[in-house]
């Protein structure tokens, strides 16, 4: 299967009792229930529901490995460290350390688990695209180029970070719903979103379109003949 470069990518490791419980705490997602060896994908909002951060949270047992991106890492930490205050938490940047890559086109039958093999950590995240991770000292054989992920992506209506996946976005615009936990508890920008939601104005949508058939400034990744676009309805 193709495997691609994923040259923004950023690893942090988050570590101490109140870990999973503060990621819950400030993100769409239900974190609570992740065991060891699974993992799952969930999005850090602010107060104006927008996305700061599409994270994959990998439990590796006595930690948990944040798949973030370098370009919001700042943002990122700056959201949430000044939020730990008096729990255990502590949050260490090992991105230096790793290298990245995504493996799409592959048939997984374990969503939400992931596989370590010789230092490659495989995640299983959608049943036809893997995260790959691993050590500097590993060395990657691409088979893949970035723009045919992008072509890929556009068939298979998969946003992406700094194309649909933005800080000028909320989660459901951006395609990223599936990772809002209807049942959440509180969490910062969930009034917002759930209020989208249970009225059934969540503004724009993310599709795939003709390149005729939608404004080129609403494109967010653009293909020859189709694209991807984050437009409102009937626009």
């Amino acid at each position: 299967m193709p495997l691609v470069a994923y040259p923004d990518a950023a690893l942090t490791i988050w570590q101490g009792k109140d870990a999973l419980k503060f990621i819950d705490g400030l993100s769409t997602n239900k974190m609570v229930d992740l065991e060891k060896g699974h993992l799952i994908q969930t999005v850090f909002t602010s107060s104006q529901a927008k996305i700061i951060d599409f994270v994959t949270v990998f439990h590796m047992g006595e930690v948990l490995a944040v798949q973030c991106h370098q370009s919001k890492l700042h943002n990122l930490l700056n959201h949430v460290l000044p939020r730990i205050l008096s729990q255990d938490v502590s949050i260490t940047d090992v991105t230096e350390r790793n290298q990245f890559a995504i493996e799409y086109g592959v048939t997984n039958e374990h969503i939400g688990t992931f596989v370590s093999l010789s230092n490659v950590t495989y995640g299983h995240t959608e049943s036809n695209m893997n995260i790959v991770i691993a050590s500097k000292e590993n060395s990657f054989e691409y088979t893949g180029t970035a723009n045919e992920f992008d072509s890929w992506r556009i068939e298979n209506l998969v946003p992406w970070n700094n194309h649909e996946i933005t800080t000028k976005n909320h989660p459901l615009a951006a395609g990223l719903g599936q990772f809002v936990h209807p049942a959440k508890g509180c969490y910062i920008g969930q009034e917002i979103l759930a209020r989208m939601v249970s009225r059934g104005r969540q503004g724009k949508n993310l599709v795939r379109c003709k390149n005729t058939e939608v404004d080129d400034k609403l494109i967010t990744t653009r293909g020859e003949i189709y694209s991807l676009g984050i437009v409102r309805p009937n626009q």
